[in-house]
């Protein structure tokens, strides 16, 4: 008697579906928006202004006011003089020890002749006062930008990967038993 035992191995399969990513980035926004800058400029005409007053003044041309004062100081500078002189000429005259014909003769001689002075000077003297107005003024605004971004978010799309196992052959054990005859 004998038995045959015959054996099969297992089979396994395998498919495999692998995983797909796919990522597109759309483009963001980006929107700007600019203020220019401003300049303003104002602007006052310039005028000079010269002031010759002092200059006619010494010339002789003055206004009434100070014409009137220089005429006041001036005659009282000459009337000061004159009482000096009349008074000294008195003194002069009160001294009788001292030969009074005689200085009566030299007052009388004195007071006949006029002394002139003579003076030589440039005029004007003075410089006139020369002042300038007006200008320029200059103001800035600045500018700005305002920059706004708007991002997009990525578009993704995962399909997950499989992996399918199976049995393509099942073990097996066969076992018979051969009637052999001898």
């Amino acid at each position: 008697m004998s038995i045959k035992i015959s054996t099969q191995t297992a089979q396994i399969g395998i498919n495999t579906h692998n995983a797909k990513l796919d990522i597109s980035q759309p483009k963001g926004e980006l929107s700007i928006k600019q203020i220019p800058p401003k300049v303003k400029i104002k602007q006052e005409h310039a005028k000079v202004i010269i002031d010759q007053y002092q200059c006619f003044a010494e010339a002789g041309l003055k206004n009434n006011t100070d014409l009137s004062k220089d005429i006041l100081e001036f005659a009282k500078k000459r009337t000061a003089e004159a009482i000096q002189r009349i008074c000294s000429d008195g003194d002069r005259m009160a001294m009788i020890e001292k030969s009074m014909p005689e200085a009566v003769s030299e007052l009388s001689k004195k007071n006949s002749i006029e002394e002139k002075e003579f003076g030589f000077t440039m005029i004007p003297k003075s410089r006139p006062k020369i002042d300038f107005k007006g200008g320029i003024s200059i103001d800035w605004e600045l500018g700005k930008a305002e920059i706004d971004y708007k991002v997009s978010k990525p578009n993704v799309d995962y399909t997950p990967g499989k992996v399918e196992i199976y049995m393509e052959k099942w073990a097996k054990i066969n076992i018979n038993y051969v009637d052999e005859k001898i």
